[in-house]
C-alpha cells in the first residue's frame, strides 16, 4: 500500500514532490490524469491523495467528487494542489470534501507539514 497517491499531470512538479515527501520518509505513487488517477485510488487506496485541479480526462473536482461519494475511497483525506489562487476553487474544493489545499507556489515550504497533518 502507497501511503500518498498523487495525482499530478506535470512530470516535473510531480517528482518534486515525490522526492521532498520521500526525504519524510513516505511512499509515494505518481498518476498523470484523472481517469488513471481515479482507477488507482479504488483499485489500490492510499492513505492519502494529494490531486491537483487541472488534470487530464477528469479534472481534480470530478475525481474529488467521486472519491467522497464511493463508500471505500469516502474516508481518504484529499489534499487538493492548484496554481489557482482564487476563492471560488478553495471553496469549491472544500464544498466537495476537500481536506485541505495547497498551492504549488506554496509547496516546497508547507507540503510536508500539510501531509503530516491530514494523515493524523
Amino acid at each position: 500500500m502507497n501511503d500518498i497517491l498523487l495525482i499530478e499531470d506535470s512530470p516535473s512538479q510531480a517528482i518534486r514532490f515525490r522526492l521532498m515527501l520521500e526525504r519524510e520518509g513516505y511512499s509515494v505513487k505518481i498518476v498523470a490524469d484523472g481517469a488513471t488517477g481515479w482507477r488507482a485510488a479504488c483499485a489500490d487506496p492510499p492513505r492519502l491523495i494529494l490531486l491537483d485541479i487541472d488534470l487530464p480526462s477528469l479534472d481534480g473536482f470530478q475525481i474529488l467528487g467521486r472519491l467522497k461519494r464511493d463508500r471505500y475511497t469516502a474516508k481518504i483525506p484529499v489534499v487538493m494542489l492548484t496554481h489557482r489562487d482564487n476563492v471560488d476553487s478553495v471553496q469549491r474544493a472544500i464544498d466537495l470534501g476537500a481536506d485541505d489545499y495547497l498551492f504549488k507556489d506554496d509547496a516546497p515550504y508547507e507540503l510536508c507539514a500539510t501531509v503530516a497533518q491530514s494523515m493524523r
